[in-house]
């Protein structure tokens, strides 16, 4: 269209575009067939995509989604085209699957492997760094769950579709409180005073003086009263 042809009081382009009123029911037809396309290519996609993305399931969804998005107010384009990519994209999604059954490698490589982010209440601040999570969002996902401070956990697995794995200590033990700094009256509810905890990756020490030291963990240099968890 040429920028002449374009008015703003113009209601009918605005409303219809180019195209003539019989075609919003096409669009229809069209909408509908491309649900019906979508909902049995991800039914054969396996139950995994319908819940937690992997990359290879993610990167398929996103193709899915760029597969339909053109025929469906394209009049110009038919429905062939898509239904053709779809069934190359449950094919490539089906061989990667089996693929993946026979060589662990192979699988670990496509869909990547888990990641501790925390061992006995104290972060893993190099897995943080690689997965690109911050601490302040890890520990909203950990408040989330119920968790008050590090030392209720004894792990905590970054999956590779993203969502954490916790494993609960049998033994919980004064830990880095994960509530926000503003919360101070919480904060000294929870206060420990005879344990401290390095503030960045939350190691625990019951000595007076390690705690006017560097961090032997992650050298940091600032350290806060541990906390305990508060009874429900």
């Amino acid at each position: 269209m040429k920028q002449v042809d374009i008015f703003l009081s113009d209601i009918t382009r605005l409303v219809l575009g180019q195209n003539p009123p019989i075609f919003l029911i096409e669009v229809i037809i069209r909408a509908l067939v491309c649900f019906v396309l979508i909902i049995i290519t991800l039914r054969l996609l396996g139950r995994r995509v319908a819940s937690q993305y992997t990359l290879i399931e993610l990167s398929a969804v996103i193709t899915l989604a760029g597969t339909m998005g053109v025929p469906l107010l394209d009049d110009k384009r038919g429905l062939l085209p898509p239904v053709l990519i779809i069934c190359g994209l449950l094919a490539i999604q089906h061989l990667f699957g089996h693929l993946s059954l026979r060589f662990r490698k192979l699988d670990r490589v496509l869909a990547g492997t888990e990641r501790v982010a925390l061992d006995d209440g104290r972060l893993r601040l190099e897995t943080l760094r690689g997965t690109v999570l911050s601490r302040e969002k890890l520990f909203s996902l950990l408040r989330g769950r119920g968790v008050q401070h590090l030392g209720q956990l004894s792990r905590v697995y970054i999956e590779p579709s993203g969502s954490l794995t916790l494993v609960w200590s049998d033994t919980p033990r004064p830990g880095l409180a994960i509530i926000p700094r503003y919360d101070q009256a919480l904060i000294t509810a929870m206060q420990d005073d005879n344990h401290y905890v390095c503030a960045s990756c939350g190691k625990l020490t019951e000595s007076k003086k390690e705690h006017h030291q560097p961090c032997r963990c992650c050298h940091g240099q600032d350290w806060l009263p541990a906390s305990v968890s508060l009874e429900d």
